[in-house]
């Protein structure tokens, strides 16, 4: 269904999540990146935003249920049975090691930078995945407890949704303009940074839906009566909100910040192994729906399905050369 409304607060808690890390410890989200070196090489800067992450999930499972992802629609559909997560995973490991990034580095906050290699990346992974979901079949037939709802269909907030959220959001973006302007650089300013960035990410995907497998999959059909429309608001509350940022403050850190210099990406070569990754990081995406960002949240939510998508992650990315 299209959930326009949460769809769009969700993507604005993205956009501040993603402001905030970059204006507050002077870096790009990048969640393939986080996941990896929490374990590899921990820090301020990727250990607290996991559980920042891990907060929103608990969260919202126990506040607010109904943005949880119902994982069972698309579990019956995965194309390898129990190890299609695995697989999954796998591909998403490799893909993002050799790719530089994922949904959230290259799609969320790349963009926003006008990289031309996040450009040729994000462009890479979803056309793949589109592929990918397609001719594997992986997203649902329609929407609705029967399935039988074309998933453009409107799906209209209740009155009380809307007076929760809409305050939460802009309660939480004034606050995360405070906290960003109002630091000392030390470990204690970044680790309060990380763990609300994490925070709001991970509320973020799950309001938004995009940490929802099925959502994705519906968005990555493109065709109706699979279509579902809703993570276009991540265009518009989420990317274009950061891009039209970084045009206003030139990557100019504020004087409160918890760090004294940006450390942005430099690269800019666009080799065919880093084409090739996008690829193989679009192939985990469109088998499960599920990128770095949503998975952190699966392991915590979607049982073994979930670990073994982490697991296949770790090995993969640990592994590639």
């Amino acid at each position: 269904m299209f959930t326009y409304f949460q769809s769009a607060a969700g993507a604005l808690l993205l956009h501040a999540a993603t402001s905030t890390f970059l204006y507050g410890n002077g870096r790009v989200m990048g969640c393939s990146s986080i996941l990896y070196n929490s374990a590899a090489n921990p820090s301020v800067f990727n250990v607290p935003v996991i559980a920042g992450i891990a907060l929103a999930t608990y969260a919202v499972k126990a506040f607010a249920p109904q943005y949880v992802p119902d994982y069972s629609v698309v579990n019956e559909l995965a194309p390898f049975g129990q190890y299609t997560t695995l697989i999954a995973g796998l591909f998403t490991g490799i893909g993002t090691k050799w790719g530089s990034g994922c949904t959230s580095g290259h799609m969320l906050c790349g963009l926003s930078r006008l990289s031309i290699r996040s450009l040729v990346a994000t462009a890479t992974f979803s056309s793949v995945a589109a592929l990918t979901s397609w001719y594997l079949q992986t997203a649902p037939a329609g929407c609705g407890q029967a399935g039988t709802i074309a998933c453009h269909t409107l799906s209209h907030p209740s009155t009380q949704e809307v007076y929760t959220v809409i305050p939460l959001v802009l309660f939480e973006i004034l606050l995360s303009w405070g906290i960003r302007n109002h630091l000392e650089v030390n470990k204690y300013s970044q680790t309060l940074v990380s763990v609300f960035s994490g925070t709001l990410f991970g509320l973020g995907l799950l309001i938004s839906g995009l940490a929802s497998p099925s959502k994705t999959l519906g968005f990555l059909a493109l065709v109706p009566p699979k279509f579902d429309p809703s993570l276009t608001m991540v265009i518009f509350f989420g990317i274009v909100p950061n891009l039209v940022e970084n045009l206003i403050r030139k990557y100019k850190l504020p004087a409160g910040a918890a760090v004294s210099k940006m450390n942005l990406p430099t690269a800019t070569a666009i080799p065919p192994k880093f084409v090739l990754g996008a690829a193989l990081f679009g192939i985990g995406w469109g088998l499960s729906g599920i990128c770095p960002g949503p998975g952190i949240i699966a392991s915590f939510l979607n049982g073994s399905q979930g670990l073994l998508w982490l697991a296949g992650f770790f090995v993969a990315y640990s592994l590639a050369p």
